[in-house]
């Protein structure tokens, strides 16, 4: 047989062969191991979980989350089947508001505050509008301070677009996002609260670091910021961004810096503002953000995850760089389909939370499945390991045919004497 046509007829079978092996053991992007934390809910849009046990009477691992429409916060406590109604406030649900932020505070165990940020009909103005609260949870209200104490009123409220996100900075400061509420032009408005991320003390007072003195403004142009986390070894803020049609966003954060709107969305390439460090072509309509901080295995530790209520899907961002800036992979590790994804929260307990229109979960990585970190070319190592054997042997055969083939006959025998006459 001609060594050229063996030659061929082999790789092409080599080929097909590891075509055949990647695709049976490719491994699928980190699926995650999901459980009901609370089913049967009532728009459970933001969430926060007891770290420590305190004076408010909380186990830790306690789930409290914001019931939009009906201005309850409620508990899920640990060993008790019913929820616990920690306190109401009267909403207005127009379109997209109602009770929409939640937040505890940072030393929760010792000072049960309890932040909110929802949308109520001002009865002077009798404009619907949103504000910034804290409730004391304790068993007695601190000297002096009521048990609701409101931080900032005012906020613009609309039928849509009226952020409403609450978090805390390893500072100790609030975060706080606003939305456009329908009227792009005052996100470009420093005087207007509106389209922003505002930064307060605990108290609401503005803090002396503040880009604008004497200004809750921290950075402007937003559309409608849905999602805020701290990256946990820098403690940069981020925020995902819903856009009009196109361009839904991650950003992250500088003081004092213009984020676009509504000049345009996705990366502009003007100096005159920050483009996002991740965009999304198609609408996903981003939503909770958190960084995971808490896995034994380093394998999602730091890694940001975003929720998505469009697709109902949970991804993991993998960030890289020096300042943990540019993004090296998105992949998904959960999915609720059209149920969609309201918030996203580190439980620093091993568990990634999220809630949806009617649940909250949580998640794990699920632990026999390897990280993609590994994978190279879409396969596992182990994979081209082995392929790399197979292949060697494989040539050392085929070398071996070739020569055969070119080897030179051997000289035919003569044949034996005739036996002598009988």
């Amino acid at each position: 047989m001609d060594p050229r046509r063996i030659l061929a007829v082999a790789t092409i079978a080599t080929l097909l062969s590891a075509a055949v092996v990647v695709g049976a053991l490719r491994s699928p992007p980190a699926p995650a191991t999901r459980e009901a934390v609370g089913t049967g809910l009532a728009w459970p849009v933001s969430l926060a979980l007891v770290a420590d046990a305190g004076s408010s009477g909380l186990p830790r691992g306690s789930v409290l989350f914001s019931e939009r429409l009906t201005g309850h916060v409620r508990a899920i406590v640990p060993g008790q089947p019913v929820l616990a109604t920690l306190v109401n406030v009267t909403v207005a649900t127009n379109g997209e508001q109602g009770l929409l932020g939640l937040a505890l505070d940072p030393s929760f165990a010792s000072r049960p505050w309890l932040y909110l940020y929802y949308t109520y009909t001002n009865g002077t103005t009798g404009l619907e509008t949103n504000r910034v609260v804290r409730w004391w949870l304790g068993p007695n209200a601190p000297p002096g301070p009521p048990y609701e104490a409101v931080l900032l009123d005012g906020i613009p409220a609309g039928t849509n677009h009226n952020g409403g996100i609450l978090g805390f900075a390893p500072d100790g400061t609030l975060f706080v996002t606003t939305g456009d509420t329908g009227v792009p032009g005052n996100a470009q408005d420093n005087a207007s609260l509106s389209g922003k991320v505002l930064r307060m003390n605990p108290d609401g007072s503005v803090p002396a670091g503040n880009p604008i003195p004497g200004s809750l403004v921290y950075t402007l142009g937003h559309r409608n910021v849905f999602g805020l986390a701290f990256h946990p070894v820098t403690g940069t803020p981020f925020v995902s961004e819903n856009g009009p049609d196109r361009n839904d966003e991650v950003n992250v954060l500088a003081p004092g810096r213009n984020y676009g709107w509504p000049i345009g969305t996705g990366p502009l390439g003007d100096p005159r503002f920050v483009d996002p460090i991740l965009t999304y072509p198609s609408v996903i309509a981003p939503t909770g953000l958190a960084f995971y901080t808490v896995d034994p295995s380093f394998e999602w530790r730091n890694d940001l995850f975003l929720g998505d209520w469009n697709r109902g899907n949970l991804h993991r961002i993998l960030l890289v760089g020096p300042d943990f800036r540019a993004v090296a992979g998105d992949t998904l590790v959960d999915s609720v389909g059209p149920n969609g994804i309201l918030d996203v929260e580190d439980g620093r307990d091993g568990y990634l939370y999220y809630s949806t229109g009617d649940a909250i979960y949580r998640v794990m990585k699920s632990i026999e499945t390897p990280d993609e970190r590994i994978l190279i070319l879409g396969a596992p190592v182990a994979v081209w390991l082995l392929l790399a054997v197979a292949s060697g042997f494989f040539t050392a055969f085929l070398l071996f045919v070739v020569r055969e083939e070119r080897r030179p006959p051997s000289p035919p025998q003569a044949p034996p004497p005739a036996p002598p006459p009988g």
